[in-house]
């Protein structure tokens, strides 16, 4: 904004001003419109009756309004450029995210070779769209905190002060990331939803900088472009998003013509909604009925064989106590036998060992018989041989 004071005349014809004051005013009613107010000068001239009148004027005016808009005639080159290359991630990740719902609606594998060259699988376009829903997110969180950054820029070149001025720019910049990086914790509805709110509300404050002169004369428009490019952009990824899972079988082009030509379905027309909503609810409780009556009978069953496997259990212990019974009797019955066996054997081998001793006894008996029965001739042969020495 100048801050130089405004151009003034280096002088007034005084004797012009005079003889115009001086001059009377004519009536030229032909030249003045009975509904209006305003003077024909500042007017279009009045169509002449009999001329033909062009219809498409007025649209090719207002279209000639928009091409100039977007065409950014007084925009800088770099900043244009930058800035247009800024929209593409947004329009890549809506188009991805329009595709792959479109997959995700589409029965996989067609019937198409061609199809299923390009499409995915129903898990890997699942894979995919979950790995663009951060990337689309974090990116607006990004740009909007850009934006708000952009007027803090601003402030800090001005030389002078403002208040209002400051306050405007130091509230954007602050308000930006304020409202951008929550956005990223958001499920991605919301997150989107809320980012598009906050891109309208930033050009709005930078559209009303802009008529202040707190900004270029040229980042108004500048701004309007970039933002409807990204609104676009951000409309396409919700409704992708609300066509993901739908499960509505998708229309081929001949069914569409089918029911474009058909007529429309009288029968319809007088059904009582009402009274097919009751029998539906009745059906529904009909059905919740027979689910518990069946319920009810597995239980009961369950239960029967519960007692009847406690009464068979009761038996197999009884029977089992008796076989116990009887292997302990058994038990007892072999251990006596052995144990007279054992005494049996102990009887013998005592009776062995005393026929033993004895037949010893009797075997020194006769070993001391005999010994006597030797000692006379030993002693007669001891005489001879005194005798003969």
């Amino acid at each position: 904004m100048s801050t130089k004071p405004p151009l003034q005349p280096k002088g007034i014809d005084r004797e012009s001003e005079r003889e115009l004051a001086q001059r009377k005013l004519e009536a030229r009613p032909e030249e003045v419109s009975s509904t209006s107010s305003v003077r024909s000068v500042l007017e279009s001239s009045p169509p002449q009756p009999g001329a033909e009148v062009d219809v498409m004027e007025g649209l090719r005016g207002d279209l000639n309004t928009i091409k100039e808009t977007f065409a950014l005639a007084t925009v800088p080159r770099e900043a244009y450029g930058l800035g247009l290359a800024g929209t593409l991630p947004y329009l890549a990740t809506s188009l991805s995210t329009v595709f792959l719902s479109w997959n995700l609606n589409t029965q996989w594998p067609t019937q198409s070779a061609f199809l299923n060259s390009i499409l995915f699988s129903h898990e890997s376009a699942t894979h995919w769209l979950q790995i663009l829903e951060p990337i689309q997110v974090g990116y607006g969180a990004i740009i909007i905190s850009f934006l708000g950054a952009i007027h803090w820029g601003l402030e800090f070149a001005e030389k002078q002060a403002s208040h209002d001025r400051t306050r405007l720019r130091y509230g954007v910049g602050v308000f930006a990331p304020a409202v951008a990086w929550p956005t990223i914790f958001l499920p991605t509805e919301w997150a989107l939803t809320t980012q598009f709110a906050a891109f309208c509300a930033l050009y709005y404050a930078d559209s009303r900088a802009t008529v202040k002169g707190w900004a270029p004369p040229w980042y108004g428009t500048y701004r309007f472009v970039l933002t409807a490019v990204v609104g676009v952009a951000l409309l396409i990824s919700l409704v992708g998003r609300a066509k993901v899972g739908e499960g509505h079988t998708r229309l081929t082009t001949a069914d569409l013509k089918e029911r474009l030509k058909g007529k429309p379905d009288q029968a319809n027309k007088y059904r009582n909604w009402a009274k097919e909503e009751q029998a539906e609810k009745e059906r529904i409780k009909e059905e919740k009925k027979r689910e518990e009556e069946k319920r009810k009978e597995v239980e009961k069953k369950a239960k029967e064989e519960e007692k009847k496997n406690q009464a068979k259990g009761k038996g197999e212990t009884g029977e089992s106590n008796e076989e116990k019974r009887s292997q302990e009797k058994k038990g007892d019955e072999k251990k006596g036998d052995e144990k007279k066996g054992d005494e049996k054997k102990g009887d013998e081998k005592k009776g062995d060992e005393k026929k033993e001793d004895k037949s010893e006894g009797q075997k020194e008996d006769r070993e001391r018989k005999e010994g006597g029965a030797r000692s006379p001739n030993n002693e007669g042969s001891g005489a001879k041989e005194n005798e003969r020495s």
